[in-house]
């Protein structure tokens, strides 16, 4: 097994948690600071221009002009609130440019739903959301996704006739992208790659040190934040207390707090609803930690 080093680690009751830099919600608080958006633009674009080298006559451009970019950072922190939905990790608007990326960061290949089915459904939902702008899903991999990647270090599926190869008049597509795969090459995207999966503490290249220095010190702030803290905690709570184990929940414990939940005053289905609710983030929260 190939050495990995954490960021640092977070003290929690339960003990120390290392974090790297895919982390679901260190990488939402560290792109949630405005300060650190040019760093964000910068990590994607030399993974997109390592694309863009390898297919020159690709409709898939850079992240350019003025950007506004959403996280779901407060998904996390307010996981337990209702209404309170998860999207995507990223959202990038060109706002000149009349198009919008949307950023997913994959820490295992396995999931539930599966990969390809999580993807399709994202797409749709971001073209439907975003009617006459052009929609780019770029999905970074840290376990290769075999059913998505066939093999492949970029894979950018588009809307094409099946017969004469034209692409469809809105060019928007899904991108995957195997770290792993991209880690063994020696080039600038290959070095990113290297430090995402935690491979690489000391990067050489001016542009890895730049986005290598605002993880490091953005986790120093991210560690001692209490908000942080509480969600990490609840996460784990529910994992060793057996609600969460990998993605299933257990039926017993959904079962035991639904009898629980009903004799506190609930309806049958408003206590299905809750817990429905709850197993849901519950389980978003561990995944995003494991």
């Amino acid at each position: 097994m190939e050495t990995r080093f954490p960021l640092g680690f977070v003290e929690l009751e339960s003990g120390s948690m290392e974090i790297y830099a895919p982390d679901d919600l260190f990488l939402n608080f560290t792109f949630e600071n405005e300060e650190n958006r040019e760093e964000f633009r910068l990590m994607m674009n030399i993974l997109l221009e390592e694309y863009r080298k390898l297919n020159p006559t690709t409709m898939l451009t850079l992240i350019e002009g003025e950007i506004q970019i959403e996280t779901q950072y407060k998904f996390y922190i307010n996981a337990k609130k209702k209404n309170k939905t998860r999207n995507q990790d990223f959202k990038s608007d060109e706002i000149e440019m009349n198009r919008l990326k949307y950023v997913e960061f994959q820490n295992k290949a396995i999931s539930k739903p599966p990969i390809p089915d999580r993807a399709i459904e994202y797409f749709v939902l971001s073209i439907s959301n975003n009617p006459g702008k052009i929609v780019n899903q770029i999905w970074l991999l840290a376990s290769d996704a075999d059913s998505v990647l066939q093999e492949e270090t970029f894979m950018n599926y588009i809307l094409k006739d099946e017969a004469t190869n034209k692409i469809f008049p809105n060019p928007s597509s899904i991108m995957f992208i195997s770290l792993t795969k991209l880690s063994q090459q020696k080039n600038l995207a290959g070095e990113l790659a290297l430090f995402l999966l935690g491979k690489l503490t000391a990067p050489q290249s001016e542009e890895v040190k730049r986005v290598a220095q605002t993880f490091n010190t953005s986790f120093e702030a991210f560690k001692d934040d209490k908000e942080v803290k509480n969600t990490m905690t609840i996460a784990e709570k529910y994992r060793n207390e057996g609600w969460v184990d990998g993605v299933e929940v257990g039926a017993e414990k959904a079962t035991t707090k639904m009898l629980e939940l009903i004799k506190s005053g609930l309806s049958p289905e408003e206590a299905f609803h809750k817990v429905n609710e709850e197993r849901t983030t519950l389980a978003t929260l561990v995944q995003s930690h494991a």
